[in-house]
């Protein structure tokens, strides 16, 4: 521990208790004799200027002076195990923590931190069993704990082979970090992998290809996963895809999300695509958005595809991306959204698209209730030869609704 970190440490510890506990308690219970003030005081200034046996042997005499079981006892105790960690005596300190812990006879505060102290100093010196628990303990009390605490916890529970709560914190950590550190997937990864969670672990492997395109190890393992899944074919490609074509260019992954949509595994496409664009590694260009939108599209993720499209429309003047987005309204029966997106591109399209696009106003319109454009746009429609057979069919439906409607009460 370095000697400032220390000096800070007992400052908080040693001679900012009293004062701070005195006001929340009547009785007191919380304060130091003026004898004991003193002598931790001396040993303090001697820690400070790295006279360790002196302040060692001072903390010892203050020790066998003050009641057993006392607050006294535990700051003097706590104080000790401070001075045994800066002279890495780790074993020492940690036990004389405990010992300051178990009298119970500190404030609540100072004994959360004491034993986040603590837990440090024994998964530090590989005492993972003692030190995994207490610091669990510890994050359930903690409004607002560091987020390396999750990552030392992930790094505790692999070492004792406990990996599923490894996989578990170590996810945490990267879900509260905006720039998730390399080492971090790489035990999320391990955690999978001796899990035998594959599938979870090919995930992992995505994200790092995305992050780090130019690292051909993952581009194996990847590969290697898909072998271990007996899907030769997906093996395969992936290993010459890393042979083939330069680690750092964006097309890398391009393409491989375009093989992932040519084995007829959409989502995995689009999971690549969105990351790849997240990490900017990938551009958002038109041409890389439209592909995004289609691989949720064929992963039935209307949502998201939705999401995209409405990127895309204010970059495409074709209007092709108005009918890709008007298609999933269609699905999810959002007539007017059906009418609004259309209606934006109706100037911009042409051919059998236009006559698509007036086919799919007409259906639009028929389910608002709103006949007579329906039949306008039904009649425009009939005039594209790929439409005038369905369009000929909604018009004879409607006007058999409209004459119903003129037909007088009987």
């Amino acid at each position: 521990m370095s000697k400032p970190l220390l000096t800070i440490l007992i400052v908080l510890f040693v001679l900012g208790i009293g004062t701070v506990s005195a006001a929340e308690t009547k009785d007191e219970q919380f304060l130091l004799s003026e004898d004991t003030y003193k002598a931790l005081n001396q040993a303090q200034e001697l820690m400070e200027k790295e006279s360790y046996p002196q302040a060692q042997q001072q903390l010892n005499n203050l020790l066998d002076k003050v009641e057993k079981g006392s607050y006294e006892q535990a700051v003097v105790l706590q104080t000790l195990g401070f001075l045994y960690s800066s002279l890495e005596q780790y074993k020492k300190a940690t036990d004389t923590f405990q010992r300051a812990l178990d009298l119970d006879a500190l404030p609540k505060d100072v004994t959360h931190t004491l034993r986040y102290n603590l837990a440090q100093l024994l998964i530090a010196d590989g005492q993972y069993k003692k030190g995994i628990p207490l610091m669990e303990e510890w994050l359930s009390a903690e409004k607002k704990p560091d987020n390396t605490v999750y990552v030392l916890l992930a790094s505790a529970y692999y070492q004792i082979e406990n990996f599923s709560k490894a996989a578990d914190r170590i996810n945490i950590a990267i879900k509260n970090d905006k720039t998730p550190k390399e080492d971090w997937y790489r035990l999320l990864l391990s955690s999978y992998l001796s899990l035998k969670h594959y599938k979870s672990a090919i995930n992992v492997l995505e994200v790092l290809i995305t992050r780090y395109p130019d690292k051909k190890v993952y581009w194996e393992q990847l590969s290697a996963l898909y072998m271990q899944q007996n899907k030769e074919f997906t093996s395969l490609a992936v290993k010459m895809l890393a042979k083939r074509l330069d680690l750092t260019e964006p097309k890398t992954l391009v393409n491989l999300s375009d093989m992932y949509r040519y084995l007829a595994v959409p989502f995995k496409a689009g999971q690549l695509l969105e990351q790849g664009m997240q990490q900017k590694v990938i551009p958002r260009n038109y041409d890389n958005l439209n592909k995004l939108a289609d691989s949720w599209l064929a992963a039935r993720e209307n949502q998201r595809a939705a999401e995209t499209l409405n990127v895309m429309i204010t970059m495409d003047n074709t209007g092709e991306s108005h009918l890709k987005l008007s298609q999933i309204y269609i699905r999810t029966e959002q007539w007017g959204k059906v009418v609004d997106t259309l209606s934006s591109a109706i100037n911009k399209l042409k051919g059998n698209k236009l006559g698509q696009t007036h086919l799919m106003l007409g259906t639009a319109y028929y389910h608002l209730d709103n006949l007579e454009q329906a039949k306008d746009q039904f009649i425009k429609a009939a005039a594209f030869d790929a439409q005038k057979k369905q369009a000929g069919q909604w018009l004879q439906h409607i006007n058999s609704l409209l004459e119903k409607k003129d037909e007088p009460a009987a």
